[in-house]
């Protein structure tokens, strides 16, 4: 999504559009896929002769849950405001004096992703299964066959 700056005043120029994503920004991040995703704003010239970019983001990305790794969707709901100066490389970079504003865009949603997203975190889940079991701190239980070596553990602790 290109702004031309030629269009740009002090009144700026009104972006209300919906935006797609491909597979080059969506690869290396946890994101599996972004839909829906509206953006509405305004690019202007401020009083120091900046680009200011002021817009709302929302629709939803497709995460994996922490737990059962099935996709799952995550709401977003952004407020962004940049200021680029005339020397900001993503102006001087093209010849036609127009800014994309894609990479603005999704460097704002990357934000936006949690550490760790559980779809629905008061699930219960499995606590053990075929040849394992998940161990709580309080709860440890000394494998009979290392029992031996407590032993050892507690005679050089009296020496």
């Amino acid at each position: 999504m290109y702004i031309d700056l030629a269009k740009v005043d002090e009144k700026g120029v009104v972006i209300n559009d919906n935006i797609e994503f491909n597979d080059d920004y969506i690869k290396n991040t946890p994101i599996q896929k972004a839909e829906n995703i509206h953006v509405e704003g305004r690019a202007y010239y401020s009083v120091t002769n900046e680009i200011v970019f002021d817009c709302k983001v929302n629709g939803s990305i497709v995460l994996l849950d922490a737990l059962t790794l099935e996709p799952c969707d995550y709401p977003i709901d952004i407020e962004i405001s940049e200021v680029l100066s005339e020397n900001a490389s993503e102006i001087n970079s093209n010849e036609l004096k127009k800014l994309d504003i894609m990479d603005i865009l999704w460097q704002n949603i990357v934000l936006e992703v949690p550490i760790s997203f559980r779809k629905d975190p008061n699930q219960k889940i499995s606590m053990s299964g075929e040849g394992w079991e998940l161990v709580d701190e309080e709860k440890k239980v000394v494998d009979p066959r290392l029992a031996p070596l407590l032993g050892l553990l507690d005679k050089e602790g009296k020496e």
